[in-house]
């Protein structure tokens, strides 16, 4: 593994933080107790997810070449970081949102749900080091949101799940000074990359 460069970079740029994974194949257990490690150094949850991705893949490329990994280990692996990943976004990203325009409400007072839908390679478990995900976004039912304790803010389920995706498009897709965490894909949702980027569980 020492003789790529693309592990190289990754052991020069954070050479300080490779202890943070305990030994072996990375599983969801290590890759939360890595994400806690490297928070004093990346506050930010976005880089920090971003860092902890090198670290993963730095990792899988030592075990594929090294030890003989097998295949269904590290897309196993690959596939549990975009599961981590994507819940730890959307928490965040709606704890912003809910701070601005309140939760979305359904008629009996309960939260709206709202469902990643992992395709392609995500939902058959089967991702590589260099797969995309494919994703539709999908929310249960149309209405409004509760809006700020001001009475402001409100808008409607549509809207508020229209930046929520947004916003987690940015902190998983975008590339920084750390990468990115996985390029994502909408073409696969309804009526492909003309339809709109979320949809009721009606419209779906």
């Amino acid at each position: 593994a020492r003789h790529s460069r693309f592990v190289q970079r990754i052991r020069r740029r954070y050479e300080a933080h490779l202890h943070v994974l305990p030994h072996g194949a990375p599983d969801a257990n290590s890759m939360r107790q890595a994400m806690h490690e490297l928070t004093p150094d990346f506050p930010d949850l976005a880089d920090r997810m971003r860092v902890l991705r090198q670290l993963v893949v730095e990792r899988l490329a030592v075990l594929d070449c090294e030890q003989n990994l097998a295949l269904d280990r590290v897309t196993q692996t690959m596939t549990t970081l975009a599961q981590l990943t994507l819940d730890w976004a959307c928490a965040q990203a709606m704890a912003q949102l809910d701070q601005q325009h309140g939760a979305p409400l359904k008629p009996d007072g309960q939260r709206a749900c709202f469902w990643v839908i992992g395709m392609g390679k995500l939902g058959a478990r089967e991702l590589n080091v260099s797969s995309d995900i494919d994703l539709i976004y999908v929310y249960d039912q149309q209405g409004e949101t509760a809006g700020r304790s001001d009475g402001a803010g409100r808008i409607s389920h549509q809207e508020y799940f229209a930046r929520l995706v947004k916003r987690l498009y940015a902190m998983i897709g975008d590339t920084t000074e750390h990468g990115f965490v996985f390029r994502v894909d909408l073409a696969l949702r309804p009526n492909g990359n003309s339809g709109p980027p979320v949809v009721s569980l009606s419209a779906l």
